[in-house]
């Protein structure tokens, strides 16, 4: 039986990676003499388009930038909440109240803003930005704390990177090629239709061939989902947008 793959959770280098070397395997054990090379073909063939379009888009100039801006915001937000945070164990009262009162204004958005895909944080963010710098009691606790340059560092970067992310948008939208969900959509689908066919082949008629192949597949599935395990239990953010280093979209799969 062939194990299940998070494939949830891969980042989308990881899924190309995951997909290539099942695609390898299922070579190395003759998809001809298994009888699943329409299958294999398939699967190679979708393969091959995501891997172009993931290259178009890491290829663009505008690409590194976004990440750049993206790592400016997160450390300004990750500074903002944990210098606050700290500030409501404060033995000055004035002090608690300020942390107290900036905490709560973040957590409105979520606690881990960092961790979010790039629309969803750049849209929280950006209505943080507002509330911080437009209500009287925020901007007061802000100054209590000397804390007003981290929320213009978090604000400009992420203004900054609003505008880039639309100009590549723009770019991305010239492509002749299916979008990259689309195509991870169709890469998920071809590899789940082939390890349905892979199981049943062998519990119909149970061979030394689909045995080792099955063993094989599942160790390449048991390097990625632990993989995906220290990163969970390591802290790192999981949800990364689609168009960088991310993880898969869940709903397309």
């Amino acid at each position: 039986m062939i194990r299940s793959a998070i494939l949830s959770k891969y980042r989308i280098q990881e899924f190309i990676q995951f997909i290539s070397n099942m695609l390898m395997i299922v070579k190395q054990h003759g998809p001809d003499k298994l009888k699943i090379k329409a299958l294999y073909t398939v699967l190679y063939q979708h393969h091959e388009k995501l891997q172009e379009a993931y290259k178009q888009d890491t290829i663009s100039d505008i690409t590194p930038q976004l990440a750049h801006l993206d790592i400016r915001r997160d450390q300004a937000i990750i500074c903002l909440r944990q210098i606050c945070d700290g500030y409501t164990h404060h033995h000055n009262e004035k002090l608690k109240t300020a942390g107290k009162k900036i905490v709560e204004c973040i957590d409105k958005y979520g606690s881990r803003l960092y961790s979010l895909n790039y629309g969803a944080e750049t849209a929280a963010l950006k209505h943080l930005a507002r509330d911080l710098q437009t209500n009287p009691e925020c901007i007061s606790a802000l100054q209590e704390m000397h804390m007003e340059d981290v929320v213009n560092e978090m604000h400009m970067a992420n203004t900054k990177f609003e505008k880039l992310f639309i100009q590549r948008l723009g770019e991305f939208s010239q492509y002749e090629t299916k979008s990259t969900k689309e195509l991870i959509q169709l890469t998920s689908e071809a590899y789940r239709t082939l390890v349905q066919h892979v199981d049943a082949h062998a519990t119909l008629a149970l061979s030394e061939e689909f045995t080792s192949l099955i063993s094989h597949m599942n160790e390449n599935i048991e390097h990625f989902n632990q993989v995906v395990e220290r990163r969970k239990r390591g802290g790192e953010p999981e949800e990364m947008d689609a168009t960088s280093d991310e993880s898969v979209d869940a709903s397309t799969l």
